[in-house]
């Protein structure tokens, strides 16, 4: 028989270096101190999914951020937080590790009527979800008066950005706030990707249990 080579292994990922995401917030104006607290919640969210995901065998979660203030390049920073590769060299500094999740994440600034969301589709994923479609699916749902907004033009099918505001006559904030995260997991309902309580025939579910 075979003898297995060491080129069998599973090649490990490549701890993450660079953080365009990131320095896009930087250069747009907003002060370091202010981008990294929304990066530094990403990382911590990122491997608290991880976790579930390992516990649940989830492949998708909605969330909503607190540090992103319904600042989309925040927001997009917070993201790149969430799926960081660490450095297996220094387990002090785990963090992101949820890069093979699906996620759209969400976040509201009161005062300016707004609501900036992320989709982000990971790579095992792309025959299944398309954030595009995902971010549509929000903004365009029925739901308890709409959210409203569109996804912007530079998104693509792995990643959607839309900001979605107040216009006082259509869509109004509380009821926007309201709708988002429901929207985002009963499209991942509809599609099959998101097993919960209601999933009668599927048994029991971790991620059911966990904090969405």
């Amino acid at each position: 028989s075979q003898v297995p080579t060491t080129d069998t292994k599973v090649k490990m990922a490549e701890p993450t270096t660079t953080f365009p995401k990131k320095e896009a917030a930087m250069a747009s104006g907003l002060s370091e101190k202010v981008v990294a607290k929304a990066f530094k919640e990403g990382g911590k969210k990122g491997v608290e999914i991880e976790g579930a995901a390992d516990t649940s065998g989830l492949t998708c979660f909605c969330t909503r951020m607190q540090s992103s203030d319904g600042n989309i390049k925040l927001l997009e920073a917070a993201m790149e937080g969430m799926n960081v590769v660490p450095d297996p060299a220094d387990p002090e500094e785990r963090k992101g590790c949820s890069g093979r999740i699906s996620k759209l994440i969400i976040s509201e600034n009161e005062k300016a009527g707004a609501i900036a969301m992320v989709a982000y589709v990971a790579e095992d994923m792309k025959d299944k979800l398309n954030a595009i479609d995902w971010m549509k699916a929000v903004c365009e749902t029925e739901l308890g008066g709409g959210v409203g907004g569109a996804p912007d033009d530079d998104s693509t099918d792995v990643w959607a950005t839309c900001t979605a505001v107040e216009d006082k006559e259509n869509f109004f904030f509380l009821k926007m706030k309201d709708n988002t995260l429901s929207a985002a997991i009963g499209y991942l309902r509809d599609k099959g990707l998101f097993q919960d309580d209601e999933s009668e025939d599927e048994g029991d579910n971790a991620a059911a249990d966990f904090e969405w």
